[in-house]
């Protein structure tokens, strides 16, 4: 037999396979978490966050729907298991402004 053909191990496979998986599922925490701090910091730690609002438009009130669902995702998956990382979201969080979206979709800071 040539050392060229792979001999699959049933064993090995579903070790390689359960790697992946753990790998997969913290990757995509990660990822949530990196891009979530990215996009509330170029709103928020702006100079001047109205403006980055006034320039997203109408869809500054979507955007921060979406962030809302995903701070409840991040609170449902880091609660109990990452919690440092979690407190660190919620202080971003509780630094923002006030802020209203009138009937077409403009959001303002208070």
């Amino acid at each position: 037999m040539s050392l060229l053909n792979e001999i699959s191990n049933p064993d090995s496979d579903l070790k390689k396979k359960a790697s992946r998986i753990r790998y997969i599922n913290l990757t995509i925490i990660k990822e949530i978490i990196r891009f979530w701090n990215e996009s509330n910091d170029s709103i928020w730690n702006s100079s001047n966050p109205q403006q980055v609002l006034d320039e997203l438009g109408e869809d500054a009130e979507e955007i921060l729907e979406i962030d809302k669902e995903i701070l409840n995702l991040l609170s449902n998956i880091l609660g109990g298991r990452r919690q440092s990382e979690l407190d660190s979201i919620i202080a971003k969080i509780s630094t923002r402004p006030q802020i209203s979206t009138d009937s077409n979709g403009n959001t303002k800071i208070i």
